[in-house]
């Protein structure tokens, strides 16, 4: 004769309740974290026509600054995500922080001593109808531009023209993105405060294998207002074959004020010649008129080499060639040319 199932207890029943509601939980939370990360990069470098600071140093990276970072996620459930980042950048050389402003203006306070934070410091949220995020955050520039050049933009400046025109990133930023498919938009704007209003707008497109960009960004050169600069970009990437992605884009600055202005042009590739190797070659020509007339013209190549998934070695060749009135860059020690050669290591945690 079968035997009939008791009624649980009070007990019995509040011990099962408990575990389908931690088993919920730990299901829940399994979405969440919270991760420490890395990445140091550290480059020798030696240059003919050099400041008198020297010939040869050792500094932050070629292509990628190195940094320290927390980052973390929850899962607010109905599509919705909850995220944060704290990211400072590091010199190698020395262990200062970078990310220093001189002074107030173009949509940064004044920082000289630079930023506890000061690569990315922002929470946001992420919702199926877009994402908004607050803080200290990359310009839409910035983000754009870094796809149609081979290395982005890379954190040593005799390989950075573009960087040094939009800014890389900016303070009390309001940023909403979203995101249709293929098809991408981002707008932001920056609180005046003391460090000038901005405000900036970008529009993307990814399906391989072609990416495009185009953005717009405006902001003051200090909380006054008293001139405003205009960036305004196009570009994009086209992958050729699994080994071949090849870069082109134009970038243009003016202003209301002043009478300079710069038309930015830049291209190149990254090539795999192994799985283990890539190779870069990139070439920018910084045409400015009116004010200061003349001519920057970067090239510069390099080959890559990954010892793991985490540590790889570089070296690196640049020529930069300065004509007309154009202003001398403070990597440089004179008017004409400059050849350099980097070795560097980079490694990822």
């Amino acid at each position: 004769m079968p035997s009939i199932p008791q009624p649980l207890t009070i007990r019995q029943w509040s011990a099962g309740a408990l575990c389908v509601i931690a088993c919920a939980s730990a299901q829940a939370q399994s979405t969440d974290s919270v991760q420490v990360y890395g990445l140091i990069d550290a480059m020798a470098r030696r240059a003919t026509n050099a400041p008198t600071s020297g010939a040869t140093n050792l500094a932050d990276g070629a292509y990628t600054g190195s940094r320290f970072g927390v980052r973390g996620r929850e899962d607010l459930g109905g599509g919705m995500t909850a995220y944060f980042s704290l990211e400072q950048g590091i010199d190698p050389s020395t262990g200062s922080l970078q990310q220093s402003t001189a002074s107030n203006g173009l949509g940064q306070s004044a920082a000289p001593n630079g930023r506890a934070f000061g690569r990315e410091s922002l929470v946001g949220l992420s919702t199926p109808w877009g994402t908004v995020s607050l803080g200290r955050q990359y310009t839409e520039a910035h983000l754009m531009s870094g796809r149609f050049q081979p290395q982005a933009n890379p954190s040593e400046a005799a390989l950075s023209v573009l960087s040094g025109h939009h800014v890389a990133r900016q303070d009390n930023m309001l940023r909403y993105a979203h995101k249709w498919g293929a098809f991408g938009i981002s707008a932001n704007v920056v609180a005046r405060e003391t460090n000038g209003k901005a405000h900036g707008l970008s529009l993307s497109y990814n399906a391989a294998p072609v990416e495009l960009v185009a953005y717009a960004q405006d902001m003051d050169t200090n909380a006054a207002g008293a001139d405003t600069r205009k960036i305004r970009g196009l570009g994009g990437n086209v992958a050729v074959n699994k080994a071949l992605k090849v870069y082109l884009g134009m970038m243009t600055r003016s202003q209301d004020v002043s009478l300079q202005k710069n038309q930015v042009l830049t291209g190149g590739l990254n090539y795999n010649v192994t799985d283990l190797l890539i190779w870069t070659i990139g070439y920018t020509d910084d045409h400015q008129k009116n004010v200061n007339a003349g001519h920057r013209k970067l090239v510069f190549t390099g080959l890559d080499y990954f010892l793991s998934k985490r540590t790889d070695a570089y070296i690196v060749v640049d020529n930069n060639r300065i004509t007309g009135s154009y202003p001398v860059p403070s990597f440089m020690g004179g008017r004409g040319a400059q050849t350099g050669l980097g070795v560097g290591l980079r490694h990822r945690f």
